[in-house]
């Protein structure tokens, strides 16, 4: 072994075997303090760890001590300058560390350097699937370098080509072989193609259009015409019937997208289309599904009937809820019952269509039958748990059962490794590194020790991961722990200041982020309660960085000046201000109604969004929770009126057809 490499193997020895007896020499400290000044000490020398020798990083790293981050600093040191030189230390750290989060840290990068070092031999031997597209094909060139078998190699070179978007260059060199060894066959592309034209990267289909024999290159064009225009399948005659299966295929597709745009266009399409080709169950199925769902939203005439046909050609969740919203729209009970009665109790024997059919029963005056329902319902902790017991006017189940874990447990969970290291990197607020670790440690955990670690985290006051574990494990009575007063002294003072109620706040942050400080969502709202940068310029007349809206003050600042702002838009209705929150407004202005008012549960269950639907629900319960947490820690003894609470104003309250200006 050269002197070079020597070094980093002390480091990798230090921290397997001598670092956990190591003391880490703070006079007069609590383990606490001495924590404190370790985690300074580590920032220190991550600091300067570029242009820190190999003999002072060993003598620092000893100093350290047994501070749980000493991997992250090795990791950082060793990725340094990296080189085939480095190849034992790599294996001693990967030995390790293997199964962690570590692992793939290192792993990773290594690989990529061996690869565009072309060092075959090191590659073949460290590979191992990391997620990364370019060093699988890398592997698998190898491999058939090397003259592995194609019947192993085909069936995996295949899945990585046939996929919806173009694959990175570096895979272009095995796709040719692959192709040259006729790997690739009409099948696979036409398979390719659909992929791409459904919702995947349709420029790809011109290059894929070119493997096609020339007799078959038209469907390509198919697809790319009716992916970019679904009125396409309007021209049935550009439809040759060469190859009909695939051409129904194409159809099906168009005709799915058309009625969202042109129902009276599809509809006639359709009717001419199955007189052309033999369309599958499936195929009909999917068409009755799409046109169904669309009319009922447009509250189109025939709505009713395609739902009762899409219903007789499969069970799909959705539809039935649809045939129930179209029903409640008409507020037709009698129908409403017959609905909820026949159709398959795998569906039907959910809380909201329990709690319909209880609603049904009551308008019809069978108040009996109805109250039978509601007191079902009653029993139990969410949203149409609430209306029913505001139905009833009586007191809300809140079902609050909290864990009692034995300390023993709780401090062998806390003594692992990576917890350690979780709850180190969550006090750094590199969250991102601290979930990782702590999704390893649930790895380590049977059903109750994850429990355990559910408790441990809000005791860290992690309570997204809270949250997170108790939803994993299907432990849903931990009341308080899973809806932690978290943020507590921002979140009210911020209520306050813009006169909402504080248990609205907190039900908007709990749902929007489940209080990790440092969402980011697909449409980049940030933080606690998902503030957009463009809301938040709006608010304050000027730009505000992401990073601030990370910062949980800033962002309970801008979340709840949004709230006003939403509550003067809608005359101070909560229920359409938790709509807006989550759609927008002016969309919510749309869906009013048109000609009379109508009870809020019956618009919640019409709201066509499905998202925006149930985040309302959800919200409401929320606020419904928190209503009662924040009574059980003030310093009032006379808890709300049933009629005053959440859900009792929402059982009374009536959505007009107008609303602001």
């Amino acid at each position: 072994m050269s002197n070079a490499i020597a070094p980093f193997n002390c480091i990798i020895l230090l921290v397997s075997i001598f670092l956990s007896n190591a003391a880490f020499s703070l006079e007069n400290k609590s383990p606490e303090e001495q924590l404190v000044s370790q985690r300074a000490e580590f920032l220190r020398i991550e600091r300067h760890i570029w242009n820190t020798s190999d003999e002072d990083f060993v003598q620092r790293v000893i100093h350290l001590g047994d501070y749980p981050l000493v991997p992250y600093l090795i990791e950082t040191k060793i990725l340094h300058d990296l080189n085939t030189d480095k190849a034992d230390q790599v294996r001693a750290f990967l030995r390790e560390y293997a199964g962690t989060p570590l692992e793939r840290r290192i792993l990773r990068p290594w690989l990529r350097y061996l690869a565009k070092k072309n060092r075959k031999s090191l590659f073949m031997e460290f590979y191992t699937p990391v997620g990364d597209t370019n060093l699988a094909c890398q592997y698998l060139r190898y491999q058939i370098e090397d003259g592995e078998s194609k019947a192993e190699l085909h069936p995996q070179i295949a899945e990585l080509w046939n996929v919806s978007k173009s694959q990175p260059k570096d895979c272009d060199p095995l796709f040719k072989i692959w192709q040259a060894e006729g790997g690739v066959t009409e099948g696979l592309i036409l398979q390719r193609i659909a992929k791409a034209a459904n919702g995947g990267q349709h420029s790809i289909i011109n290059y894929l259009k070119k493997l096609l024999p020339d007799e078959k290159r038209y469907l390509a064009d198919l697809w790319k015409k009716t992916r970019r225009s679904p009125s396409t399948v309007i021209q049935l005659n550009e439809f040759k019937g060469q190859y009909p299966e695939i051409e129904a295929e194409i159809i099906t597709y168009g005709l799915g997208r058309l009625i969202w745009r042109d129902k009276a266009a599809a509809l006639k399409t359709w009717e001419e289309a199955q007189t052309k080709f033999a369309f599958s169950n499936e195929q009909k199925a999917h068409v009755a599904n799409k046109f169904a769902i669309s009319m009922a939203i447009a509250k189109h005439e025939d709505a009713e009937a395609w739902l009762v046909t899409s219903e007789s050609l499969e069970l799909d969740p959705e539809v039935l809820r649809w045939h129930l919203a179209i029903l409640l729209k008409d507020q037709n009970w009698s129908s409403i019952i017959n609905l909820v009665e026949k159709a398959s109790p795998t569906l039907t024997s959910a809380s909201e269509y329990q709690y319909w059919l209880a609603r049904s029963y009551a308008a019809l005056g069978n108040e009996s039958k109805a109250n039978e329902l509601f007191q079902q319902l009653a029993s139990e902790r969410h949203y149409y748990g609430f209306l029913a017991s505001a139905k009833l006017g009586q007191s809300f189940n809140f079902q609050d059962q909290p864990l009692v874990i034995a300390q023993e447990v709780v401090e062998r969970i806390q003594a692992l490794p990576s917890a350690k290291r979780a709850f180190e990197l969550k006090e750094l607020e590199r969250f991102h590194e601290a979930r990782l670790e702590w999704r390893f440690v649930q790895q380590q955990l049977d059903d109750q020790e994850r429990l355990a670690s559910a408790v441990i985290a809000g005791q860290w006051g992690w309570h997204d991961q809270a949250i997170f574990t108790f939803a994993n494990t299907g432990y849903l009575n931990d009341v308080n722990r899973r809806f932690p007063m978290a943020y507590s002294e921002i979140l009210i003072k911020e209520a306050e200041r813009n006169k909402i109620d504080p248990e609205w706040a907190f039900a908007i942050a709990r749902r929007e982020s489940s209080f990790m400080s440092d969402a980011v969502s697909s449409a980049k709202a940030f933080g606690l309660m998902q503030v957009l940068p463009s809301t938040a310029r709006y608010l304050e007349k000027k730009r505000v960085s992401d990073r601030s809206l990370m910062n949980p003050n800033t962002n309970a600042k801008l979340g709840n000046k949004y709230l006003r702002y939403l509550m003067d838009k809608v005359d101070n209705n909560t229920l359409l201000a938790t709509a807006s929150y989550n759609a927008g407004w002016s969309r919510v202005k749309s869906w009013l109604p048109e000609s009379e008012t109508v009870g809020a549960d019956l618009w919640v269950e019409t709201i066509p969004y499905r998202e925006t639907r149930n985040y309302v629900k959800a919200v409401m319960a929320y606020k419904q929770i928190y209503q009662h947490q924040l009574f059980e820690i003030s310093d009032s003894k006379t808890p709300k009126l049933v009629k005053d609470s959440v859900f009792g104003e929402l059982v009374q309250m009536q959505i007009p057809i107008n609303v602001g200006d």
